[in-house]
């Protein structure tokens, strides 16, 4: 009698699980379970070919006459494939886009998440470091509108002034 309670429980628990994803069905099936950043950069010859989703936020836009190459700072992705802050970041990626990607749209620490092939690595001198990064082809890509990047906990109790409330019992 027992399990029959909780298998409706966990059909319910993995429907919301897949439904909280911003990229499609078909594509997060295809996609690999999330792999450490720096071992995707260490190992990109072992994963060509793979799937991966990542995030983070647009450092730069670059528009060729065929594709648009996004540079990307990486953050890890959250519950709902939302990239995390960027004092989290493990390191860059590259996305080539076969197309047009206006610059007023995907500018400059917009978030985004992205589903992409893995190309391989390239190597760009920032300073005086030469920086890896992972380069991504394209498959899909989500925009976050008006992001803000919350914690995902509550404080409690809440931080002064705001532990009072207008209630005299408020200390019930």
């Amino acid at each position: 009698m027992q399990k029959l309670h909780t298998i409706p429980i966990i059909i319910l628990a993995s429907m919301v699980m897949v439904s909280c994803s911003v990229m499609s069905h078909q594509v997060r099936s295809e996609a690999d379970p999330p792999i450490p950043f720096q071992t995707l950069i260490r190992d990109a010859d072992k994963y060509i070919g793979h799937t991966v989703i990542l995030g983070g936020y647009i450092l730069e836009i670059k528009n060729l006459e065929s594709e648009t190459i996004l540079k990307v700072l990486q953050t890890p992705l959250r519950f709902g494939h939302d990239p995390d802050s960027k004092k989290r970041s493990q390191g860059r990626f590259m996305v080539y886009h076969k197309g047009f990607l206006d610059p007023e749209v995907y500018g400059k620490d917009q978030v985004i998440t992205v589903a992409g092939r893995i190309i391989g690595t390239a190597m760009e001198k920032i300073g005086d470091e030469q920086i890896p990064f992972l380069k991504l082809e394209n498959r899909e890509i989500y925009l976050w509108s008006d992001y803000t990047n919350k914690p995902l906990y509550y404080y409690y109790p809440r931080p002064y002034p705001y532990y009072r409330t207008l209630s005299p019992y408020w200390y019930w």
